[in-house]
């Protein structure tokens, strides 16, 4: 009985397999059942919600529009592009899963505008990919072999040799796989658009509208679904769009407004004009985070230097990165032009030849010298473009250090610091204002030993493990900064700010449990992964002490404006002065925000309702109410910020303003207004207006 089953069995096997293999769509049925399995399992990696009906659909229609057409070919050509199709997706999957576990996010058309710096980042990559991840290309090799087969199989020569004359299709079997294709190709848009539209008419209502984060409309798409809105999106944007409607327009103009009135608080407190004249050095750390401040390892402190420094500083405890895909770019970006980064992309790749009122180009209006030194190639990010927008009078790349300290992507932070005083020194300009980009804590921060000179105890051989050194070395780095500004008589004449840019991509919760020695709330851990330090040390050390509201990276410019006497409402800002009595909610990409009082999680589903909205002062889930209000602000705030920079609206706000058009070229818009205040600094920086990038 048993061996009459399994001949039947292997009888039946044999039948389906010769079905499939006349079946003109078989190939394309295994490859659609490959591939949804490869999403299924994907989608487990992402852990962002999980599959749903909704989700299944989607997928298997975006499978049938990929795959519909090849019916319409030949054996030997179906199988070929089967194969191909299949190695495009597979890495598709495999290139998204290492990008989602870096960023958070998925590829998008301006990420890809950025892929001539992949090589930039292969250390990283590698890092990233996990031995599980394999599953993704475990059937290439067998859909090559197929295709080889299939191609050598049915070769003509090999048919003639048989005796097999080439098979003529009949006008009935044309018409029926003309019939087939159709009904697959209306098949798989049902598919897809069906469930779309019942969730965008449910809960994804207004989903495809603000654009604030990718994740949710993966929800709703699935990963190719959301790579062909993605792509629709992108050239809806930059080919067919019509621009934003006047009731756009409107509500960014009311929306300015509105915060410059916060603003204009600054203009009327004791620290407004407090240091007029003074220096200003901001160090914009690489992967930074807050958590190793004033932490030790096996008794031995990780960042001495920083917690002595911030001793004799004004340190802000709650002062939150704010950044998206764009990473270090989008730090600079907040910092310096006080405007948020987009949903996908960089702004420095996307628009660097839009007008924004960006710090360097403020203060040369204010007589100083403004220049950003960063130890790697001016094109990465397209910073000369964008520098050169932003009237850095000069921008200092690695061609301009000598590399005497090699050490992570490029120069060690230790020898970038001390060459970029010397710099300043051989500039001999005063006041200046400098931007510091350092480096040498980057992803995968696989530093030596001999540069760290710091165990690790039960964290070594961990990439955690070797993040807590670097983050040691860059504290190094800093105290010999330090030294070096007293040395060469700028330090009781410059205000130093430091703040890290991002996190450092380490989201597994158990080695900072470790660290700290208890379990992390939920909210902790978001609050963890956000929070990087930021302290403004003066001359003398004047106002030590700590600011425990919630700030951002977007509240920067405005802060150097109040120190130094400038009205941070005469430009278009988004930020508020720290040192203000004003305060505003710190707002993420996501559309999550922060408050004195409150801390919002959005869920991945983008709904509202569903976000986790936390007391501040004890980490406890609260009532969605609480957060409520704030939500919907954080989503139209963000909505302005992309009009703004998309759009390039600066010069249209500033005409609404004023009645008038004025020039707002260089990417200083409400520049006169700086001009007439300074008259004889206007005149001086006007010959650095738009300086040429560094050589």
């Amino acid at each position: 009985m048993i061996s009459q089953l399994q001949t039947a069995a292997r009888s039946g096997i044999r039948l389906s397999l010769r079905g499939l293999r006349k079946w003109p769509y078989g190939g394309a049925m295994l490859f659609i059942a490959a591939m949804l399995y490869k999403l299924n399992w994907l989608d487990g990696q992402l852990n962002v919600g999980g599959m749903n009906p909704w989700k299944w659909t989607v997928n298997l229609g975006a499978m049938v529009l990929a795959t519909f057409w090849t019916v319409w070919l030949g054996r030997r050509t179906r199988a070929v592009v089967l194969a191909c199709l299949d190695i495009v997706f597979s890495a598709v999957m495999l290139a998204d899963l290492v990008y989602f576990r870096y960023f958070k996010d998925f590829i998008s058309v301006p990420v890809l505008l950025q892929a001539g710096q992949v090589g930039e980042l292969e250390d990283s990559i590698w890092n990233l990919i996990h031995p599980g991840d394999w599953v993704l290309l475990a059937d290439l090799p067998a859909a090559v072999a197929i295709a080889v087969f299939v191609c050598w199989r049915l070769r003509p020569s090999r048919l003639e040799r048989l005796g097999q004359p080439r098979p003529r299709k009949s006008l009935k079997a044309v018409l029926l796989r003309l019939a087939l294709g159709v009904a697959l190709l209306v098949g798989g848009i049902y598919m897809i658009a069906v469930p779309v539209n019942i969730q965008k008419n449910g809960w994804a209502r207004g989903l495809f509208v603000g654009n604030w984060w990718n994740v949710p409309i993966y929800n709703v798409t699935g990963l190719f679904g959301f790579h062909g809105y993605d792509a629709y999106r992108y050239a809806k944007e930059h080919w067919f769009g019509s621009g934003p409607s006047q009731a756009d327009i409107q509500e960014a103009e009311e929306w300015f407004d509105k915060r410059a009135a916060l603003q204009k608080q600054a203009e009327t407190e004791p620290m407004f004009g407090a240091y007029k004249g003074k220096n200003v050095l901001i160090v914009q750390a690489e992967a930074f985070q807050t958590f190793v401040i004033g932490q030790s390892v096996n008794g031995k402190e990780i960042t001495p230097n920083l917690n002595k420094l911030i001793g004799q500083s004004l340190y802000f405890p709650n002062f939150y990165h704010q950044t998206g895909q764009g990473r270090t770019s989008d730090a600079d970006f907040l910092t310096n032009c006080s405007l948020h980064p987009m949903p996908t992309g960089s702004v420095f790749i996307r628009f660097a030849d839009h007008t924004y009122n960006c710090l360097p180009s403020i203060l040369n209006g204010q007589g100083y010298d403004t220049t950003v030194h960063h130890a790697y190639e001016g094109s990465f990010w397209n910073r000369n473009n964008m520098y050169r927008n932003m009237q850095y009078a000069d921008f200092y790349t690695i061609k301009d250090y000598t590399n005497d300290e090699p050490l992570g992507w490029s120069l060690g932070d230790k020898s970038f610091f001390r060459q970029t005083i010397d710099q300043l020194k051989q500039r001999d300009k005063s006041p200046f204002y400098a931007f510091a980009i350092t480096i040498s804590g980057h992803h995968p921060y696989n530093l030596p030993s001999t540069a760290t000179h710091f165990d690790a105890g039960p964290f070594e051989g961990t990439t955690f493990g070797d993040y807590l050194k670097a983050s040691h070395y860059v504290d190094e780095a800093v105290g010999e900064l330090v030294q070096r500004l007293k040395d060469e008589g700028l330090w009781d004449n410059t205000i130093l700010m430091f703040y890290g840019d991002h996190d450092n991509s380490l989201y597994d919760a158990e080695p900072y449990e470790k660290l700290f020695g208890r379990k992390l709330s939920d909210q902790v851990k978001d609050a963890l992964q956000r929070k990087v330090p930021f302290f403004i040390h003066f001359p003398n050390d004047a106002h030590a002490g700590v600011i425990e509201k919630p700030v951002g990276q977007i509240d920067t410019t405005p802060t150097v404006l109040q120190l130094l006497g400038i009205p941070a409402s005469g430009y278009k800002l988004m930020g508020v002065s720290m040192l203000s009595e004003a305060e505003a909610p710190v707002v993420f990409r996501n559309g999550g925000f922060a408050t004195k009082q409150v801390y919002f999680v959005p869920s991945d589903d983008g709904i509202l309702e569903h976000g986790t909205c936390y007391l501040a002062e004890t980490g406890e889930p609260t009532e969605m109410s609480a957060c409520q209000a704030g939500a919907e602000a954080a989503r139209l705030e963000l909505k302005v910020s992309d009009l703004v920079v998309e759009h390039d609206l600066i010069p249209t706000l500033f005409d609404s303003a004023n009645g008038a058009s004025g020039d707002t070229s260089g990417g200083n818009a409400g520049g006169e207004k700086a001009n007439e205040e300074n008259p004889s600094a206007a005149k001086e920086a006007g010959s650095n207006a738009a300086p040429p990038a560094a050589p």
